[in-house]
């Protein structure tokens, strides 16, 4: 590993991934994410965009795997080894692999080999954060301002029964996220479009895999201020995405 890998590693907070990017959004229509990842989808019937794709139900999310990089495959939100036999609910509430922070794919877990061996990318329209003020959350989601596809760093298993499960991977946030999240410190780690092919790439080295995910600001990203019943009432619906009035940050 080279010296500039190794100090990226070491500024790394080590973080449990759980409470936070929990929930995604993925309004675009099959031609727009065919269009932009340059892949088709697999099997385009099961695919229905959806305003809020929440991972603390078994659900399933489109990726694209290093294994079949021009198709559009759809994989389970929230990892499982490829061997386990039991309930994807039991293994979540044992360690939730919604989220995978970096540090930890540099650790002797599980799925440790997964950075070199298992990447995918997750296209999404956008995520949610929140911030902490005056005892109250306010609810935000961010997006490209271009409203074009954001590509979620991310790893993947193939279980025994031939479905897909997958994580996305975490990391420091940005500076601007900042400004919209202070309940955690990371956030989903992206690929920019002119680099989805390295990433899919398995003759890449190490050390050219975190140059891609530390790359920061791959796309200039918007917050809106989104209504508060995403997170009070836990509900969804077609116009919660549109921006609401929150007291100024």
């Amino acid at each position: 590993m080279n010296k500039e890998s190794s100090i990226f590693l070491s500024t790394l907070p080590i973080k449990k991934a759980i409470s936070m990017y929990y929930k995604l959004s993925n309004t675009a229509k099959i031609e727009q994410l065919e269009h932009e990842a340059g892949a088709l989808f697999k099997y385009p019937i099961l695919y229905e965009p959806q305003v809020v794709v929440s991972g603390l139900s078994e659900v399933s999310i489109p990726i694209i795997t290093m294994e079949q990089r021009t198709t559009i495959s759809l994989a389970i939100w929230g990892m499982l080894p490829g061997d386990f036999q039991e309930d994807w609910e039991l293994f979540q509430k044992l360690t939730n692999t919604l989220n995978v922070h970096i540090n930890t794919l540099q650790s002797n877990l599980w799925f440790k080999d997964s950075l070199l061996e298992k990447r995918c990318l997750i296209p999404v329209t956008g995520y949610f954060t929140s911030l902490l003020r005056d005892g109250e959350i306010y609810p935000y989601f961010i997006k490209t301002e271009d409203d074009s596809i954001l590509f979620l760093a991310g790893i993947y298993t193939v279980l025994e029964d031939g479905f897909k499960t997958c994580a996305i991977i975490t990391g420091p946030s940005n500076d601007y996220v900042k400004k919209y999240q202070n309940l955690v410190d990371f956030m989903p780690l992206t690929i920019d479009k002119t680099e989805k092919d390295s990433w899919l790439d398995p003759e890449i080295s190490k050390e050219q895999v975190l140059d891609l995910l530390k790359t920061d600001d791959v796309k200039k990203l918007s917050a809106n201020p989104i209504a508060k019943g995403l997170f009070d009432q836990d509900i969804s619906y077609d116009s919660m995405l549109m921006p609401n009035e929150h007291p100024d940050i």
